[in-house]
């Protein structure tokens, strides 16, 4: 059996008497020193394989209540991913939406680099990954939803220059990801302060047209037009 993880803000129920409550609270307590020990061992073993017991010894609680609360390893990843992405998902979220898919990308891409920021370890986690079948926790499939709208609004518009709603946005998460994951590994490195706008920004400008700017097949037929 699997607990659900809780929202970090999320506020036990009122109709809870007294030892319930301090139930679910033990519940929450041990589920948490669990996750963080997880992902403690997941950063020391630098994307390698841990083993149950040394989580147990870690964290203070048995295999068999480890087991009973996340199923196994992967559960264990799945439950941690899932808790990480669900706090970046209301960053994101909190973003000012806006008329432009443009900016509503940039506000998001903006939010995302604050938490992989302000959250190293998390990223790490992130890289690390984890074996067995490809299944994605519901926030993280909720957070890559939340991100692509832009990208398909852009395309709807006519905003995309050649490479499509999954070439312009894989392109652009992979140099997120390097630069994230380079400043991350190399935090001693004397990087640009603001090395990852100048990024974004060069590569937003290969990929999107502005709202007034004319496409080329279109101008291309125009100026066809204007020489026959």
């Amino acid at each position: 059996m699997s607990l659900t993880p809780l929202n970090p803000d999320e506020k036990l129920p009122s109709d809870l008497s007294p030892s319930e409550a301090r139930r679910a609270r033990q519940r929450e307590e041990a589920r948490r020193a669990i996750l963080d020990a997880t992902e403690a061992l997941l950063l020391e073993a630098d994307g390698e394989a841990f083993g149950v017991r040394a989580l147990a010894a870690r964290c203070g609680y048995t295999a068999p209540t480890i087991y009973h609360y996340f199923g196994d390893k992967d559960g264990l990843i799945d439950a941690l991913l899932e808790e990480r992405f669900a706090r970046l998902l209301a960053e994101v979220q909190r973003v000012e939406q806006g008329d432009d898919p443009l900016e509503n990308l940039r506000a998001m891409l903006r939010a995302y680099l604050r938490f992989a920021e302000a959250n190293p370890t998390f990223y790490r986690v992130i890289l690390a990954g984890r074996g067995g079948p490809d299944r994605s926790p519901p926030s993280v499939e909720a957070t890559v939803e939340l991100m692509m709208r832009p990208w398909e609004d852009l395309e709807a518009a006519g905003r995309l220059r050649h490479a499509g709603t999954e070439g312009a946005s894989q392109s652009l998460w992979a140099l997120i990801h390097g630069l994230t994951a380079l400043r991350v590994a190399r935090p001693e490195h004397e990087w640009v302060p603001d090395l990852t706008e100048i990024a974004i920004e060069a590569m937003l400008r290969g990929l999107v047209r502005d709202e007034d700017e004319e496409p080329a097949r279109a101008r291309n037929v125009r100026n066809a037009g204007e020489r026959s």
